[in-house]
Formats: structure tokens, sequence, C-alpha cells
């Protein structure tokens, strides 16, 4: 019988242990003042950024897609565009149509407030919110070499939607 308990807190140590390897986007708004429940978000990144919740104002841990972004090139000689070609220094981040609505409400929420984006706890931006977000691409321009955007683009692909397992991602906090 202590056998038994003994491999079943074994395979518990071991899904608790893979489930944390397990890349998470987590998505706060930060505010410029303190306030209750709210502590310094203060990244080398980002340093002296504001304010956050102790939990994300949203999590998603499944993407619909992840890309390099693209810049498009110089005119041809001969006139007319040229074929766009991969940025390797930025990421599109295709999210799921659930995730792009709670986060469509969240920023018309807080126009003016900074959004960040964390990466298991590591910051990948934090843009000022100027309008909503539409749609369901979110661009991360100019990642910086420190995250090493290939690698980056690696670890985000492990959060891109299955076609078999296709399910809700993200939670949301209501702010009040």
């Amino acid at each position: 019988m202590t056998r038994g308990f003994l491999i079943v807190w074994m395979v518990s140590v071991a899904l608790v242990a893979r489930a944390s390897d397990q890349p998470v986007l987590q998505v706060y708004i930060v505010s410029k003042e303190p306030g209750k429940g709210l502590h310094a978000a203060d990244f080398p990144a980002f340093p002296k950024l504001g304010y956050i919740a102790e939990k994300p104002d949203m999590t998603i841990s499944r993407l619909a897609g992840v890309s390099f972004g693209m810049k498009s090139g110089m005119p041809k000689p001969e006139g007319g565009p040229s074929t766009p070609t991969e940025d390797r220094g930025s990421l599109e981040l295709r999210l799921t149509t659930k995730d792009a609505e709670m986060l469509a409400k969240l920023t018309s929420a807080h126009i003016g407030a900074r959004l960040l984006l964390l990466l298991n706890n590591d910051p990948l931006v934090a843009p000022e919110i100027k309008t909503p977000m539409l749609g369901q691409s979110m661009y991360i321009n100019s990642v910086p070499r420190a995250l090493d955007p290939p690698k980056l683009k690696t670890k985000l692909e492990t959060l891109v939607q299955k076609p078999d397992k296709a399910q809700p991602s993200a939670t949301a906090t209501p702010k009040a």
C-alpha cells in the first residue's frame, strides 16, 4: 500500500514539474500610482515601470500561432514594391479568438496605462495602451538580443494550439 502511494506521489510530482515547464504569457495592466493590492514592477529591461497586481489581469496558455515579423523591402529599381522579408528581431503572436476578445476588453478599459507582457515572469514588452487592441495579432517589435528571438519563438511555439485540442486558454481577473 505504501509503495502505491509513493508511486502516485512520484507521478504527481513529475506532472507538476512538467506543467511548470510549460510557458505561460501573463498580461498585467501597469498603474502609474501605487494602490491597494499593487506592488512595484521593476525589471532591468523596464526599470521603475509602475505598479502591478499580485496576479495577472489575463493569462494566456495557448496561442493560435507564432511567427517572425515581416519588414517591407526597398522598392525594386524597375518600380513596384519588393517582397517583404522575415524580420528575425520581431515576433507576431496570433491569439485565439477568445483571448483576442478578452485583450480587446482589457485594453479598452485601460487606455493610457501600460500593458506588461511576461513570459514565465520575464518581461517581453510594456507598451503604452493608446488604442484598444483589435484583431488576433500582437506584435513584439525589436525583441532584445538578450532574449534571443529565435529561442523565444521556439518557447512561444509550445503554446501554439494543436488542431485537435481547441480549448479556451485565457483567464482574466476583472478590474474594479
